[in-house]
């Protein structure tokens, strides 16, 4: 299904849910740094918030983002919108000029979970999971559900060819079931020229989605929506990540100590871990090598949560 294409299918989903108002890979050392007034490491933050860092090669948007809003309306889409995009550039990322077609979709729905079973039955296409990944992103509700559409590319962005991981999703998105005549598994590269640093492929996002439950946003503010949305669209953030980090804005809808409120705004880890996985120019980096960039940029952040 084309991006075009897109919001059509997300609206008729839509139209009966309910809406608001509109590894093994080496990793660097394991240092430390102070977050929320305590000691933490450095590994076990990156290992606890991105899934498979330093284990697998991480995925990021190499095309321009274009954030999309469904569930608000007027004003507050329209600043939430501007918001996101503010974070895009500020991090690292490009945006889209204004009027895109949006690749990276603000969800604000009841029952978050519920929602996205039903989007993956009637849209696999914007799944990559197999069904046992499926069946366990969506065994428990929770306040977000965050997800991406991926694709390997070579170093220079071209598709590979004899890809049956691309074809196939292309069928899928253009609402055609049937499946490929040969079951080919190979992918071929045809630039080649890896190195300890670097490799033949890449992880390209092409669409993500946070999809935030309605019901949990009393209280919160844009700027706290926006910030939360950046860092689950631009990221392959864990679930469970706002459990084990409550200075983070992933853990805006967990339960802090008496006496605290939940974060403001993206911590300087937050932003660290984001400028270091898209600062490089290019992204065919080993996974030991993303995870020494996004820990090297923690790194430097680290003081400046005061």
């Amino acid at each position: 299904m084309s991006r075009v294409h897109f919001a059509f299918a997300l609206s008729a989903l839509l139209v009966s849910t309910p809406l608001i108002a509109q590894s093994n890979a080496s990793q660097p050392d394991d240092e430390s740094i102070l977050v929320e007034g305590q000691r933490t490491s450095v590994t076990r933050l990156v290992s606890e918030t991105i899934n498979d860092a330093g284990v697998e090669v991480l995925a990021r948007f190499e095309d321009a983002i274009c954030p999309g809003i469904v569930g608000l309306t007027g004003d507050q889409a329209l600043k939430l919108v501007q918001m996101i995009r503010g974070n895009v550039l500020a991090l690292g990322g490009k945006v889209a000029d204004p009027g895109c077609t949006a690749n990276a979709t603000v969800i604000v729905v009841d029952q978050p979970v519920d929602f996205v079973k039903q989007f993956a039955k009637k849209q696999p296409g914007f799944f990559t999971m197999t069904p046992r990944e499926l069946d366990q992103f969506t065994s428990a509700p929770r306040a977000v559900a965050s997800w991406h559409v991926t694709e390997t590319r070579d170093r220079d962005g071209q598709e590979l060819d004899g890809s049956d991981k691309v074809s196939d999703r292309k069928k899928r998105m253009s609402g055609t079931n049937a499946q490929t005549s040969v079951a080919i598994n190979a992918r071929v590269v045809r630039q080649s020229a890896a190195t300890r640093l670097y490799t033949n492929t890449r992880e390209d996002m092409m669409f993500g989605f946070a999809v935030i439950d309605r019901q949990r946003l009393a209280g919160k503010s844009l700027r706290q929506l926006a910030d939360l949305a950046t860092l689950h669209l631009l990221l392959d953030i864990k679930q469970n990540a706002g459990t084990r980090n409550r200075a983070s804005i992933l853990s805006l809808f967990e339960d802090h100590p008496a006496g605290s409120a939940a974060p403001a705004e993206l911590s300087q880890s937050d932003k660290a871990m984001v400028q270091g996985l898209y600062s490089a120019s290019e992204n065919n980096r080993t996974p030991a090598q993303q995870f020494s960039q996004i820990a090297t940029a923690i790194r430097r952040s680290a003081g400046k949560d005061r």
